[in-house]
């Protein structure tokens, strides 16, 4: 079979286009350290890359849940405590006022220590986290949760009411985990035992105690219903503290998806470095030869031995 020069050209050219084109892709593989470029180097590897990334970018997501969960809880954990220390303080008073030794100007001073921690567990109780967002006023984050009234106006007698809702927000920290980032103010401030039976608020409580200071008389039931108030956030800071626990333990399981996610991609992804420099030298030594040659091919023609 006959070949005509510009077949011989053709095939030349065509022969270091496609030596090129390797050089080329191996290039970018050791530029980017990555074994795929694009989904056609390796249908299926390109398939396990996307589920893999996508594995790994939720279990980031999650931790990131995880952060934020955990900042509410301690933020809630904090305010409890502070709740709890403030009554111990106001049950050693009740004790203190209960004194029959006292008179009409003690129990008027003691009243207004009283009347200052009530003020500041109602600001306590009002408290919100660094997004401007109540902690104790369930899904109503945007309002308030405890309203002061004072009724009538100017009497110095006070009221105290819950204006959030029941709600409790979850946040989910893994693929079949949510934790409870807070509790409601109905169930922590208002909804409290008290030693005569039924419920009522703490605002309430240390209302009454400083109403009867004022008033100089004893309130016997104080010191008790003061523990209870204790007892019962006590309980919500045991609840905070295990939540805080559940955090610490699955952001560590996410943490151990991710890193294994890792290391599956990278046995896909990541590039051969010692093979690839071996490949690329005898691409490059190809791509010579075939220009070599190519250049040696321009040169034969019958009108050269003429």
């Amino acid at each position: 079979m006959r070949i005509s020069t510009a077949q011989m050209q053709d095939r030349g050219v065509t022969a270091m286009l496609e030596q090129q084109a390797k050089l080329s892709q191996t290039q970018q593989q050791v530029a980017t350290g990555k074994r795929i470029l694009v989904p056609s180097d390796d249908v299926l590897g390109s398939t396990q890359i996307l589920a893999f990334n996508k594995v790994i970018e939720t279990h980031k997501q999650f931790q990131e849940n995880a952060d934020a969960a955990e900042s509410r809880i301690q933020q809630e954990e904090a305010a409890l405590t502070q709740t709890i220390d403030m009554l111990q303080r106001a049950r050693e008073l009740a004790v203190q006022g209960n004194s029959t030794s006292l008179g009409a100007n003690e129990r008027a001073l003691i009243a207004v220590e009283v009347r200052a921690l009530l003020s500041e567990v109602v600001s306590v109780a009002n408290s919100a986290d660094s997004r401007g967002e109540y902690i104790f006023a369930g899904f109503n984050v945007d309002t308030a949760p405890i309203a002061v009234t004072e009724v009538p106006p100017a009497s110095g007698l006070f009221t105290y009411a819950y204006t959030g809702d029941l709600g409790q927000r979850n946040v989910q920290i893994g693929e079949t985990r949510f934790i409870a980032t807070e509790d409601n103010g109905q169930d922590v401030f208002m909804d409290v035992p008290v030693s005569g039976g039924g419920t009522q608020s703490i605002f309430e409580t240390l209302e009454q105690f400083a109403l009867a200071l004022e008033g100089n008389t004893t309130t016997a039931n104080v010191p008790d219903d003061l523990s209870l108030a204790m007892e019962n956030l006590g309980i919500f800071r045991a609840q905070t503290g295990a939540r805080l626990n559940a955090v610490d333990s699955h952001r560590a399981l996410n943490e151990e998806i991710i890193l294994q996610g890792q290391k599956t991609l990278s046995s896909i992804e990541d590039l051969d470095y010692a093979e690839a420099i071996s490949r690329l030298n005898l691409q490059l030594t190809g791509l010579q030869a075939a220009q070599q040659s190519f250049a040696r091919i321009q040169n034969l023609s019958l009108f050269n031995f003429l």
